[in-house]
């Protein structure tokens, strides 16, 4: 029969086991995680330091050119680079918009003219009107005009709004794809890298003359 003297002194031996493996478990996890974060600091670093944040795309993109032509006329050209278009574009913007107003001040005013004649009323009438020019005013005298005139001119010069109007579409419409088209070739290699060569040749021929021409080469270094 076993004594309880040697009972407690094998349950000490045993906790004092389960103690010293447990320190030695610690140890090694401390040390897992150790290892785990040297290895893992210059991932992280570089992660880090990669991280940037960028409101545009890395890359030259066609799409944002047409965005931002879209949104503000030019700016894809000035996102291309294409500094000397964005003239162009308010210059041809400003003009189609001036013969929008142009058009439409004597269509409006010819219409308001004819409808004070067909109202019955000998008191209201139009006699004249005025239209802007950059650096003058014309004084247009309706006195001379017959009814039929006023009303053919009326429909005349709707029809030249129509058509201003159609034209400040297209010139909006070009400016947002000459952006797209623009970015689309921007990385379009034109360096010296690119050579072209011509050169003469001559076919002999025994039963009849040479035939002679010439010979396109490009080459790409």
């Amino acid at each position: 029969m076993v004594s309880h003297f040697s009972i407690a002194r094998f349950l000490t031996l045993f906790c004092f086991c389960i103690f010293i493996r447990a320190v030695s478990f610690a140890q090694q996890v401390d040390s897992v995680k150790i290892d785990s974060v040297k290895a893992e600091s210059p991932d992280t670093a570089r992660l880090k330091s990669g991280f940037t944040l960028r409101l545009l795309p890395e890359e030259h993109s066609p799409k944002v050119a047409g965005i931002a032509s879209a949104i503000v006329p030019g700016l894809g050209q000035a996102y291309n680079k294409k500094y000397w278009k964005i003239p162009i574009v308010y210059a041809a913007l400003a003009t189609s918009s001036y013969f929008i107003y142009y058009n439409y001040t004597i269509y409006s005013n010819f219409r308001k003219a004819y409808d004070l004649r067909i109202d019955a009323d000998s008191t209201t009438f139009l006699s004249s009107f005025n239209i802007w020019y950059v650096f003058s005013t014309q004084t247009v005298y309706l006195t001379n005009y017959s009814d039929y005139d006023l009303q053919t001119l009326e429909n005349t010069y709707r029809r030249y709004v129509d058509i201003s109007v159609l034209v400040t579409f297209a010139v909006y419409a070009l400016n947002i794809v000459d952006a797209v088209v623009d970015a689309h070739l921007y990385n379009f290699d034109v360096s010296d890298n690119l050579s072209m060569n011509v050169k003469p040749f001559v076919i002999p021929s025994l039963h009849s003359p040479a035939t002679a021409g010439l010979t396109l080469t490009l080459s790409l270094k």
